[in-house]
């Protein structure tokens, strides 16, 4: 899906860009924490409550993610990717969006990984949420709309 689509078809409900540090969550639990706050957002959008979009990198991290993960069934992983791609926008990122991305990795020395999602969120003017607390240092520098999971328990 194009992102100008995107934005055209699921304009009214509440989104927010997730990276894959957060989504991992949802499926592996070994030395995870924040696992109730990930489970209240797999749990929203599964029931179509939320809206979660994901710049298509996100898979490709969560397949790196398993790839290392060898006690993880083949068929199990063919089940991550099936049920991501069911439940959440991945966006395939215009023009705008990398070159956005690419100024703010420069400018807050982030990788250009995150700083896609940061640059997704931007875009889209929603809110990243993340697990990955040096991101957030990090993007608070340029007031990118970000969240980390841990501060989502006040949600449920």
């Amino acid at each position: 899906m194009e992102l100008k689509d995107f934005i055209i078809k699921e304009d009214v409900k509440r989104k927010y860009v997730l990276d894959a540090s957060a989504i991992i969550k949802w499926y592996y639990f070994e030395n995870e924490s924040d696992l109730e706050a990930a489970d209240y957002i797999h749990e929203k959008v599964a029931r179509d409550e939320i809206i979660i979009v994901s710049p298509d990198l996100m898979i490709y991290e969560v397949l790196n993610f398993f790839a290392f993960k060898l006690e993880i069934s083949a068929e199990k992983i063919d089940d991550v990717i099936a049920e991501l791609n069911d439940i959440i926008f991945i966006i395939n990122t215009d023009y705008s969006v990398q070159k956005k991305a690419s100024g703010l990795s420069r400018k807050i020395r982030t990788s250009i990984y995150d700083s896609m999602y940061l640059a997704l969120s931007h875009s889209l003017n929603c809110p990243l949420i993340t697990a990955d607390k040096k991101l957030k240092l990090d993007a608070q520098k340029e007031n990118c709309s970000i969240l980390l999971l841990s501060e989502l328990k006040d949600a449920y």
